[in-house]
């Protein structure tokens, strides 16, 4: 069955991730672009022909509850600012769309579970589904890390060591919404979800219990922290070091897992396995196999896929924002409840 469907939000990741995965969907018929501005709306559209476009300043009957109002689209892909993104999911979803909403899932747990609460009691999640999209639990590396570890028994130690440099100029700090945050963490809780969710992936069922963490802002213009080290240990024992930065000097993107057979390293796009590597060759940001498996489930009338779970996301979410917390409070150690 093809779906009728429209994207909401027409930010640097619409025009380069989910417009491609929309229209690389078999059952997805792109429909309806909406934005802040007809402008945006119709740069996101470019050329291609019958899309019709809604904004807050198109006049009557182009407005985001008059697109939600419209009976041929039955799903919307929605990727607009941390802060305002909770109440177009909820308005979609009260119209009974579909929808798959960008990561981070809110701007704190507290906002997640009472939208994931709001979700259950109020929407016939049978009949309508919500996903969270966190591309990284679709990368290629990523899936062939965690089967790696699998094959190499119980973990028991790891580490997790992402630093990097936003530099002034970059296009995505260079957005109003990032480059002065209203929410936790700046780019540690927009970029650093991403790596959560990477580790979780890899560590499968050993759950996250406990983090202790320290935190800094390493760049002024980087507010209001941009690197945190923590010190994590899970349910069965394992213990861990997430060392995430997005204001350092240091270029390091690695995740390494020693287990009972082995020990298994992820740096950049090389997997090694006991010393014998394996290059993955970059074959996408994983946005087209998660709007792929979501359309798939919309038109199948399947439920929601574990990884695109609204319960998945909370649980990145927490392990981040504990890690904050933690920081805040000078290393205080955090337990973890929703994982």
């Amino acid at each position: 069955m093809t779906v009728g469907v429209a994207i909401i939000g027409s930010g640097h990741f619409a025009k380069e991730q989910h417009l491609p995965a929309v229209k690389a969907a078999e059952q997805f018929h792109l429909k309806a672009i909406y934005s802040r501005s007809r402008r945006s709306a119709q740069d996101l559209a470019g050329e291609i022909p019958d899309i019709d476009l809604y904004s807050e300043d198109s006049g009557a009957g182009k407005s985001y509850t008059d697109l939600l109002a419209r009976d041929d689209i039955q799903a919307v892909v929605i990727g607009l600012p941390i802060l305002i993104q909770p109440e177009f999911i909820k308005q979609a979803l009260s119209a009974g769309k579909h929808v798959l909403s960008e990561k981070p899932i809110a701007k704190d747990v507290a906002t997640a579970r009472e939208l994931v609460e709001w979700y259950h009691a109020h929407i016939d999640t049978s009949k309508v589904i919500w996903a969270v999209g966190e591309n990284f639990r679709y990368l290629t590396k990523f899936l062939f890390a965690a089967e790696q570890v699998r094959q190499m028994g119980t973990v028991k130690n790891f580490r997790v060591n992402v630093h990097q440099l936003v530099k002034q100029d970059n296009k995505y700090y260079l957005t109003a919404w990032r480059k002065t945050p209203e929410y936790q963490g700046g780019f540690l809780l927009d970029g650093g979800v991403h790596m959560v969710a990477g580790l979780r992936l890899i560590l499968g069922d050993e759950k996250i219990q406990t983090v202790s963490a320290h935190s800094q802002q390493q760049q002024e213009y980087l507010p209001p922290v941009d690197t945190v080290d923590a010190v994590a240990k899970t349910a069965s024992g394992a213990t861990g070091v997430i060392s995430l930065s997005w204001g350092s000097a240091f270029n390091d993107n690695v995740f390494e897992f020693s287990c009972e057979k082995g020990v298994v390293t992820l740096r950049f796009d090389d997997v090694v396995v006991n010393g014998q590597n394996h290059h993955i060759e970059f074959d996408g940001k994983g946005v087209v196999p998660e709007v792929a498996e979501f359309a798939a489930a919309v038109s199948d009338g399947r439920s929601v896929a574990r990884r695109q779970s609204p319960e998945e996301a909370l649980a990145d979410l927490e392990v981040l924002e504990q890690m904050l917390q933690s920081g805040e409070r000078d290393g205080e150690k955090m337990v973890l409840k929703w994982q």
